[in-house]
C-alpha cells in the first residue's frame, strides 16, 4: 500500500532538535553569539514541557568555589565515582564554569532560591557537593527567552532519520504526530538535544525514549558506554516514592543494618552496591527491606526548602498518592539513564557538523566516567550538565553555521526513511508497540540482570531482546501517535541490545557497573571505552583505550 500524507521541506543555519533544557539552553546560546543564524528548534510533543528537567528532580548541582577547587572535586571524582574511565579536562571545565552557568540560567528567567546577601541558598550532598533547588518553570522561562531572541519553534514533529553526505550532517527528516504530513529539515549543523533511553519504566523518567540515540546509531555516529544505561533509585514498593539517600538507611526483616555491609564511607549518592545488597538479602529470604523512619531523611523533605511555587502543586500531588499504604519497604526501581552518544569537548559528534547535547551524550562525553548519567551519582548534574553543553556547544555550531553552505538533502536517503517512518501504518496486521516494549522492560527491569549482573543473567536479559527484535519487525500502527509509539519501542530495542552486549563484553566491575563473575576492577586490562557503531547495518563493537597518561588522576596499575 502507498501512504502519501504530504511532505513540507523546510531550512535553517542550525536544526536542534529537542525542545528540553539542553535543546532550549544551546538555542538561546547560538542566538546570543550570533544573533543573525536562523535556528529552529523541532520537538516531537511541546518545547518547553518536554524532557526532564520539568518533570520533579528541581535541582542543580552547585560547587562552592571559594571552598574548593574544580581539580579537588575531579580527584575526587576519579577514585570514588568515574573510577578513572572519566575525562578530567571536561569535568574541570564543568565544575568552573558552575556559577557561570546558575548566572545565566537567572538572567534567562529561571526562579533560583537567594539568601539576603544575594548567595545561592543551598543544601549540602556529597562530600564535596551540594544542590540549588530550581523551580519546574525553568523549561518554560527559557522557551520564552528563546522566542524573544528570535528562535523559531515547531511542535508536534518527530524526527526520525538524520541525513548525511560524505561524512558530514546535512539535515533531517520526521513527520507530524498529528496529521502525518512527512517534514525534511536542510541545516548547515544540527543539535541532537532528544534525551537518554530510559525504557518507560519509572514515570518522572519516562521521556526518555532513545530515539535520538537510534538515529545517530543508523545515520553511523558513535557510541561510547553504552552499558552504562543501568541507573537504579530505591523507591517505596507502594507508592513508587522515590527514596533520595535512603540507601543510608535499610534494615533487613531481622531488624539487621544492612546498609553496613556495603557502606564504609560518606558517598555522593546512591551506589550499585546498595541494589545488590537488596538482591542478595531478598534471595536469601531476608526481605522485606525497610528504610527506618527515624534515621530516614529521604522523604522528599529537600522539596520543602526552597520556594518553589510552581513545582509545588505538582509535589504535593505526587507525594500524597498512596500514601496510606506507605510501610517503609522499598526495592530498586530500575531507571536507565543510557546517554552514550560519543562527543568531544565542543559536543561535536563523530559526524562532522551533528552536535549531540544533555542526556543523549552525557556518558558519550565520558565525563561522568564508570556511572550511569544522569545523575551520575552527583544529585543535579542532569540538567546542569544539559546547560553545560548547550552552552559549550554553541562557539563550535555557530563556526560550523557560518561557515557552511546548505547541502541539498540526498533523496535516496529521504525516500528511505520515508518507506521506514511509514511501515507501521502500511502493515495489514501485526503485535502493538507494547508488546515489543514488555519484553524489553523483562529484560532491562530484573536489577539482577541490569544492575548486579553475571554471563549468565545478561544471556537471559539478551533473550529477551531477541525476541523483542524479532517482534519489532512486525509492529502495526492504527494512528499517528501509534507509529511514534512503534519508532519508540524500535529505538528501546537497539539500545538495550547495545547496552548488554557492551556489558557482556567489560569483564570486571568498575564503579557503578557490577559484576557477580568479575568482581575486581581490571586497570590492566579495561582502561578502556566500548565504542558501538553501525557498520553495514551491523552493530559493531570495539575498543578505545582511556588517556588516562594526560590526565593529573591516574589509576594504580598492576604489573
Amino acid at each position: 500500500m502507498d501512504i502519501n500524507y504530504g511532505r513540507k521541506d523546510l531550512s535553517a543555519d542550525v536544526l536542534v532538535v529537542g525542545g528540553g533544557i539542553a535543546g532550549l539552553t544551546a538555542a538561546v546560546s547560538i542566538k546570543e553569539r550570533e544573533p543573525e543564524l536562523d535556528v529552529l528548534v523541532v520537538e516531537k510533543q511541546t518545547a518547553g514541557y518536554s524532557g526532564k528537567a520539568n518533570k520533579g528532580g528541581g535541582v542543580l548541582q552547585y560547587f562552592d568555589l571559594t571552598r574548593i577547587k574544580p581539580e579537588d572535586f575531579v580527584e575526587y571524582h576519579a577514585h570514588s565515582v568515574g573510577c578513572y574511565l572519566g575525562d578530567q579536562d571536561l569535568m574541570v571545565k564543568y565544575v568552573t564554569m558552575n556559577k557561570i552557568m546558575l548566572d545565566k540560567l537567572v538572567e534567562w528567567g529561571a526562579r533560583l532560591p537567594k539568601n539576603l546577601d544575594g548567595s545561592y541558598c543551598v543544601t549540602p550532598t556529597g562530600p564535596m557537593t551540594a544542590m540549588i533547588g530550581v523551580d519546574l518553570d525553568i523549561t518554560l522561562k527559557v522557551r520564552q527567552t528563546a522566542q524573544k531572541k528570535g528562535v523559531k519553534f515547531i511542535d508536534k514533529v518527530a524526527v526520525s532519520d538524520l541525513i548525511t553526505q560524505d561524512g558530514r550532517i546535512t539535515g533531517a527528516t520526521g513527520f507530524s504526530i498529528l496529521d502525518g504530513t512527512f517534514y525534511t529539515f536542510n541545516a548547515k549543523a544540527v543539535v541532537l538535544a532528544t534525551g537518554s533511553q530510559n525504557y518507560r519504566i519509572g514515570s518522572m523518567w519516562s521521556s526518555g525514549r532513545g530515539d535520538g540515540i537510534a538515529a545517530a546509531y543508523r545515520a553511523g555516529a558513535q557510541l561510547r558506554n553504552t552499558e552504562f544505561g543501568n541507573f537504579a533509585q530505591l523507591v517505596k514498593v507502594h507508592t513508587h516514592h522515590e527514596c533520595v539517600f535512603g540507601e543510608n538507611y535499610m534494615y533487613n526483616c531481622a531488624g539487621e543494618n544492612i546498609t553496613k555491609r556495603f557502606r564504609f564511607f560518606p558517598e555522593a549518592d546512591i551506589s550499585s552496591t546498595a541494589v545488590a545488597e537488596w538482591f542478595m538479602q531478598m534471595s536469601a529470604a531476608r526481605g522485606p527491606i525497610t528504610l527506618r523512619i527515624d534515621e530516614d531523611r529521604s522523604n522528599n523533605t529537600m522539596m520543602t526548602l526552597w520556594d518553589r511555587p510552581y513545582g509545588m502543586a505538582f509535589w504535593k500531588l505526587n507525594h500524597t498518592r498512596g500514601i496510606e499504604k506507605d510501610d517503609n519497604e522499598v526495592c530498586p526501581l530500575f531507571i536507565g539513564e543510557q546517554s552514550p552518544v560519543k562527543v568531544g569537548h565542543d559536543m561535536m559528534t563523530t559526524i562532522q557538523g551533528l552536535y549531540a547535547i544533555g542526556d543523549v551524550s552525557y556518558c558519550g562525553s565520558a565525563a561522568p566516567g564508570a556511572v550511569p548519567a544522569p545523575p551520575g551519582r552527583n544529585r543535579g548534574s542532569g540538567i546542569l550538565n544539559a546547560v553545560f553543553a548547550g552552552m559549550v556547544s554553541a562557539d563550535s555550531t555557530c563556526d560550523t553555521a557560518k561557515s557552511g553552505t546548505l547541502v541539498p538533502l540526498d533523496e535516496e536517503q529521504v525516500d528511505a526513511s520515508i518507506r521506514r517512518v511509514y511501515l507501521p501504518l502500511e502493515r495489514e496486521s501485526g503485535c502493538k508497540a507494547k508488546d515489543v516494549i514488555r519484553l524489553i522492560q523483562r529484560a532491562v527491569g530484573p536489577v539482577e540482570q541490569s544492575v548486579y549482573m553475571s554471563a549468565h543473567r545478561i544471556a537471559i536479559a539478551l533473550r529477551y531482546v531477541e525476541k523483542a527484535k524479532e517482534l519489532a519487525a512486525t509492529m502495526k500502527a492504527v494512528d499517528f501517535h501509534d507509529l511514534l509509539a512503534c519508532h519508540e519501542a524500535e529505538a528501546m530495542v537497539l539500545c538495550a541490545e547495545m547496552q548488554f552486549r557492551a556489558a557482556d563484553m567489560r569483564k570486571e566491575s568498575r564503579g557503578w557497573f557490577l559484576r557477580e563473575d568479575y568482581t575486581q576492577m581490571d586497570n590492566k586490562n579495561w582502561l578502556k571505552w566500548i565504542i558501538v557503531q553501525c557498520k553495514d547495518g551491523e552493530m559493531n563493537f570495539s575498543t578505545e583505550d582511556v588517556p588516562y597518561e594526560k590526565w593529573k588522576v591516574k589509576p594504580y596499575i598492576a604489573d
